[in-house]
């Protein structure tokens, strides 16, 4: 995927649908158009500029190395360098700065995972296979080189775990060494993104993101009984109605929540309003 400074709805869901398993460099273009639709009045050319100097950078520096040597020249750069920090991952503690990209550019701290992103982008530029394993509660790059498997731990700046230390994290977190998909991951950054929005009462930002992940997945029942009961509080009467039709086409009546029976009781016996521009709803 290229950079292009020129992120609308429909090219974002389009790149969205587009991203392949193995993707890992597209990430961060996306993650980077993702903050350019939330707020579209905000120049994020500066993110464009940032991670395309790094690139070029690293690349330059990189020039003849070998690929262990490239590596730890990237993990440097990144940790040493640029000093990027992580912030925390508890869910009362991460707020909008953590996990949008252009204020992770610019303050050189974040939530891990879009950190976990723009390593892989570097890594990805740099030719050097990574992934990001299912760790519970830990952030474990896999870098297959030569025959060999390196876990690399990113709460210590990307420095490979040896045996016992990675067994003994295994064995406290019942983690798997099973690799992430890109997909995957960005599903993941996107309930991050759903779960900081809902925190702090962005509503506008976090309907948007309820609409990306429908698109996405439009069978993920939760995140469309979710954007129901959002579209009732904002007004979109119809469109939450609309919601729930689908939803409860999937769900019994009986079987839902009762904040979901609430809201279908209350929309049936509401007037139609008039019919509502599909931009109001989707943007």
């Amino acid at each position: 995927m290229t950079f292009d400074t020129r992120f609308t709805w429909e090219k974002l869901v389009l790149e969205l649908k587009l991203l392949r398993n193995e993707d890992f460099g597209a990430l961060v273009p996306l993650a980077v158009g993702i903050n350019s639709v939330l707020w579209p009045n905000e120049n994020v050319e500066s993110c464009f500029r940032q991670i395309q100097f790094f690139g070029f950078d690293i690349l330059k520096t990189c020039d003849g190395m070998k690929e262990s040597e490239r590596w730890e020249t990237l993990r440097k750069f990144i940790f040493e360098e640029k000093a990027f920090q992580l912030s925390s991952v508890r869910v009362q503690d991460v707020c909008e700065e953590d996990v949008l990209m252009k204020s992770i550019l610019d303050e050189r701290a974040g939530h891990p995972l879009p950190v976990v992103f723009l390593v892989l982008h570097l890594a990805h530029f740099l030719d050097i296979p990574m992934a990001l394993i299912q760790a519970r509660h830990h952030f474990l790059l896999k870098w297959v080189r030569s025959g060999k498997t390196l876990y690399l731990d990113l709460y210590a700046e990307g420095r490979a775990l040896n045996d016992q230390e990675l067994i003994a994290m295994l064995n406290r977190s019942s983690s798997t060494l099973e690799a992430w998909s890109a997909k995957q991951l960005m599903v993941q950054y996107l309930e991050l993104l759903m779960e900081t929005f809902e925190s702090s009462q962005s509503l506008s930002q976090l309907h948007m993101i309820y609409n990306l992940m429908l698109q996405i997945d439009d069978s993920n029942i939760s995140v469309l009984g979710s954007r129901a009961l959002l579209r009732q509080r904002l007004g979109f009467t119809r469109d939450a109605l609309s919601d729930l039709k689908r939803y409860f086409s999937f769900v019994e009546k009986t079987h839902a929540p009762g904040e979901l029976q609430q809201a279908w009781m209350e929309l049936e016996n509401t007037p139609e309003p008039p019919q509502r521009n599909l931009t109001d709803v989707l943007h």
